[in-house]
C-alpha cells in the first residue's frame, strides 16, 4: 500500500484494534470470546436487566444478543429468569458460581498498560479530549 498520511481516525481504529486483540488473548484462557465476556461483565453490572436493556447497553441487536445469552447460559455463566409480571420477557442474572473479577482484572490490567508512562496532567488532557470527541462522534449520529 502507498504511504499516505495517518489520519487521527486511523490511529483511532488501530488503538481500538490492539485493545480489543489484547482483550480477547486474555479471555480466551478463561473460554470466552470478546462479545461474551463484554456481555458477562455488563450483566454482572446490571443483575436481573431484561435482555432489551441489556443489548442497548451494548448496542446491539436484540438476536445477537440472544445469539451470546444462548452461549453464556450453555456454558453455565449465565441464566434467564422469568421477569414478574410479564412472563414474556426475562431478567438475566450471573449464575452462583460465575465470577466476573477475572474480567475485570484483565480490564485493569490493560487500562493500567495503556497509561504506563503517560503523566497524569497529560493522561487528564486526554481524557478531556476524547469525551469531548465522543460527544462530537454522537453528533454523526443525528446527521
Amino acid at each position: 500500500m502507498a504511504d499516505r498520511p495517518s489520519t487521527l481516525f486511523d490511529e483511532l481504529l488501530a488503538l481500538t484494534r490492539t485493545i480489543r486483540s489484547a482483550f480477547e488473548l486474555r479471555v480466551q484462557k478463561v473460554n470466552l470470546t470478546f462479545a461474551r465476556a463484554r456481555l458477562l461483565t455488563t450483566i454482572g453490572h446490571n443483575p436481573g436487566a431484561s435482555q432489551t436493556e441489556l443489548a442497548a447497553a451494548l448496542e446491539i441487536e436484540g438476536p445477537t444478543l440472544k445469539r451470546l445469552l444462548d452461549a453464556l447460559e450453555s456454558q453455565g455463566l449465565a441464566e434467564r429468569r422469568p421477569l414478574a409480571g410479564d412472563a414474556r420477557k426475562h431478567a438475566v442474572h450471573l449464575t452462583n458460581t460465575t465470577r466476573i473479577e477475572p474480567l475485570l482484572r484483565f480490564r485493569s490490567e490493560v487500562d493500567a498498560a495503556l497509561i504506563d508512562g503517560i503523566d497524569p496532567a497529560d493522561l487528564e488532557a486526554v481524557r478531556r479530549v476524547i469525551a469531548r470527541m465522543t460527544q462530537n462522534a454522537e453528533r454523526l449520529r443525528e446527521e
